[in-house]
């Protein structure tokens, strides 16, 4: 593939046109190929299936490491079997480096203490490519920058970072983000696997 940011497994939301209304529809990539996309098409969206014919043109959204990729694009084959697949091009592609998929997830994230102080063990409650919300019952300096171990799975290694931490209006006074400066790309390409297996979960429950 051409485009090294673009692989299997990642979602791409594809935007409906019906004349009346647009909808948007997410997909996952099955295989990326050269000049196009094959994407997996939910069967509870069969019923836009009319307005995906070969050769409509319609918008795509790819969720890759570096962020929202948004581009142009042509259907080249029609929903069929749960198949789909547009037509990718780099020409018209922009990428929002600020915008990721964000999933509620529980797990440790450590905060490397400054100076003598241990370790801080702290709880997440979301995440994304871009950062990670959660619960500290240690002080910490809302707008310092701090480096972070993130507990992704029991089986792989810590994942190391380091970010700005931020407090926002959240309900729990001792609710945190802490926006990444420093993640390892390929560190932050897992994160956001996490978060697509995550939403593909739940989605698979509700379908149920």
């Amino acid at each position: 593939m051409h485009n090294r940011a673009v692989k299997k497994g990642q979602k791409v939301q594809v935007e409906v046109d019906t004349g009346i209304s647009k909808t948007i529809i997410d997909c996952y990539i099955l295989e990326p190929e050269s000049d196009r996309l094959v994407l997996s098409f939910p069967a509870s969206q069969k019923e836009y299936i009319p307005y995906l014919s070969e050769g409509t043109e319609i918008k795509a959204f790819v969720y890759s490491f570096t962020g929202i990729m948004i581009f142009d694009s042509i259907v080249f084959d029609s929903p069929f079997n749960g198949i789909f697949v547009i037509e990718f091009s780099n020409q018209h592609q922009v990428i929002q480096r600020r915008r990721y998929l964000r999933m509620p997830f529980i797990s440790d994230f450590f905060i490397v203490g400054k100076g003598d102080n241990d370790n801080i063990k702290t709880a997440t409650v979301d995440l994304s490519g871009g950062g990670v919300r959660f619960l500290c019952e240690e002080p910490i300096d809302v707008g310092a920058e701090y480096d972070a171990r993130l507990r992704l799975d029991e089986f792989s290694s810590l994942i190391k970072v380091s970010g700005i931490i931020l407090q926002k209006n959240f309900y729990r006074s001792n609710e945190y983000v802490m926006e990444f400066l420093k993640i390892n790309e390929k560190d932050r390409d897992k994160i956001i696997q996490k978060c697509l297996l995550i939403e593909r979960l739940q989605n698979s429950k509700s379908n149920s």
